[in-house]
């Protein structure tokens, strides 16, 4: 996650609450990998949506939205609170609830829905005008989840004229001791490019930070995100 990280982060007005659907058997390990780390803590993200999301979707009309791997939903609720209607999805039953429970409290459950599921199982048939993915990596271990397949699945539920946002670690700093893997944004274009032939590319970057690990060494991090528009349809 960037400093504001959220991973592991329907059209209509609906009622916020936790809703599950059955992982996969060969996703039970992942799920509750995720639903005991977020059991362990209190809160376990910042609270503060992926920088991302507030610098290009500040000025979009709200509309409806998917968030992919939604966490305990601080980007969920950053869009529900200007107005849009949200659906978040995640493995942990446990960040569900904390995201339905703060909808409550911010009085915007009525354009929140959580649904506790493996993304790896299906999406939501939509569409959305935003569908936005961050920090959501697969591994290189055979049966991982595919990030640009899943990117291009997420790519055919965007409404025309709404976008794809996604944010994925680049380059990770020496200490970073998980297996995701990365990719750069050329990489990221690249795998979409027969999913998104003729959308707009609003940005495609890598930025890098310094970073400080958990024992003060010093080091570097890049992120890599990609933005996209899919184009109006055409007018009758």
């Amino acid at each position: 996650m960037t400093q504001s990280h959220q991973h592991p982060q329907c059209a209509g007005a609906q009622a916020c609450g936790p809703q599950t659907d059955t992982p996969k058997p060969d996703d039970d390990n992942r799920a509750s990998r995720w639903e005991e780390r977020y059991a362990s803590v209190e809160q376990l993200w910042s609270g503060c949506p992926n920088d991302w999301l507030p610098e290009l979707a500040a000025n979009w009309s709200p509309g409806s939205a998917l968030e992919i791997g939604c966490g305990e939903g601080a980007d969920v609720l950053w869009l529900a609170e200007r107005g849009w209607r949200v659906t978040g999805l995640d493995l942990s039953a446990t960040a569900i609830g904390r995201l339905t429970r703060q909808a409550e409290r911010l009085g915007v459950a009525s354009r929140v829905t959580g649904r506790v599921h493996d993304v790896g199982a299906g999406l939501p048939e939509g569409p959305f005008d935003l569908v936005t993915s961050f920090y959501v990596h697969g591994g290189p271990e055979e049966g991982s989840l595919d990030l640009v397949a899943l990117l291009s699945h997420a790519a055919a539920r965007v409404a025309p004229g709404g976008h794809l946002l996604t944010a994925v670690h680049a380059v990770n700093p020496p200490w970073h001791t998980h297996h995701a893997r990365t990719y750069t944004a050329d990489e990221l274009l690249e795998g979409l490019a027969g999913a998104t032939t003729g959308w707009e590319i609003v940005v495609a970057e890598e930025r890098r930070r310094q970073a400080t690990g958990p024992d003060g060494q010093e080091g570097s991090r890049a992120d890599a995100v990609v933005c996209l528009r899919r184009p109006e349809a055409p007018a009758s």
